[in-house]
């Protein structure tokens, strides 16, 4: 984050802009002083650029994992309003822990880490070695697979708990095939979804 201060608005974002290479688009910024008395003025912003939450990020994801002892190649890209990150290291099946568990909590550290940097809600989805990729089309399979079996049978299934962004997939899924609506049930780790069957 960096401030800067001018006599409006108008100039502040434009000494910003000029200041870091930047459009006006290209720049995220939040007022945090006003003051217009009858002989001066001053605006205060604070802001920040999408260069400068990936550079954070780098360094936030590259401090803990050379702390640990890890040599680490990170690829960063902006898709959709959400950051990607995607490492490799040495010792990728000791960061991904079973079942994913501490990719996501290094996913949920990082991501809180730079939403309270740059006070701002920032969406994050870390990957090793395309591991939640791998993860996401076997979950989707899945989802066809059992999605198919309530159109044929009618029958209700209710799936194996998963984590939060592995249901979300399974919701898409199915939120796409005919006569078929899904519900999640259960609490944290134990959160599940079932496949209902919907008559027209």
């Amino acid at each position: 984050m960096k401030n800067y201060e001018a006599k409006t608005l108008e100039d502040a974002i434009n000494n910003a802009c000029q200041d870091l290479g930047v459009t006006p688009d290209q720049l995220t910024y939040n007022v945090i002083e006003e003051k217009k008395g009858l002989f001066s003025k001053k605006v205060v912003i604070e802001c920040f650029t999408e260069s400068m939450v990936e550079e954070f990020i780098e360094n936030y994801l590259r401090t803990i994992l050379t702390d640990l002892g890890y040599d680490v190649e990170m690829a960063i890209f902006k898709q959709d309003d959400r950051i990607y990150v995607n490492l490799d290291t040495d010792h990728n099946s000791i960061l991904i822990g079973k079942n994913g568990v501490i990719l996501r909590t290094l996913n949920f550290i990082t991501k809180n880490a730079v939403s309270t940097a740059f006070k701002e809600k920032i969406e994050l989805s870390l990957d090793i070695n395309g591991y939640k990729e791998n993860r996401y089309k076997k979950v989707t399979a899945l989802a066809k697979r059992f999605g198919k079996q309530v159109q044929r049978t009618h029958v209700d299934v209710a799936l194996d708990p998963l984590p939060a962004d592995e249901r979300k997939v399974i919701h898409q899924v199915i939120a796409d095939m005919d006569h078929l609506s899904t519900k999640s049930q259960g609490e944290g780790r134990n959160r599940f979804i079932t496949i209902h069957y919907v008559e027209d």
